[in-house]
């Protein structure tokens, strides 16, 4: 009887460790989604987007993170996908905002108020 059951389990059949492991894995895939996101955050404050432009910075960013997960899936998972990944892919993204996301973001802004005061190319920003 438990020779027919292990003949069932699948081989590309994860422990709860490797998932955990894998769980954590999304979680650090979200942070340099935070970052990236970041970085898009303090091209829209330095210079002022079309609504148009801003939706193709999203879409591209949206695409490449789906590709950066796909990549994730495919080398670590063995292409399963579970939705735990894209649960821990965006609980590190709210991670890093919530931490060092708002302490590099007013870092980056100061930045771009020191370069909208020493050029006048760049608009000024909505935020007052």
């Amino acid at each position: 009887m438990m020779y027919l059951f292990l003949k069932t389990v699948p081989e590309n059949f994860h422990t709860v460790k490797e998932e955990l492991f894998l769980l954590g894995g999304a979680v650090v895939l979200g942070i340099p989604a935070g970052i990236l996101f970041d970085f898009f955050r303090f091209l829209r404050r330095l210079i002022r987007h079309h609504w148009f432009v801003t939706a193709l910075e999203d879409i591209f960013f949206l695409l490449l993170m789906s590709f950066l997960l796909l990549c994730y899936i495919s080398a670590f998972a063995g292409g399963e996908f579970r939705i735990y990944h894209v649960i821990g892919c965006l609980c590190g993204f709210i991670l890093h905002e919530c931490t060092l996301g708002n302490l590099f973001f007013s870092m980056w802004d100061s930045f771009a108020r020191i370069c909208r005061k020493l050029t006048g190319v760049f608009v000024k920003s909505d935020k007052k």
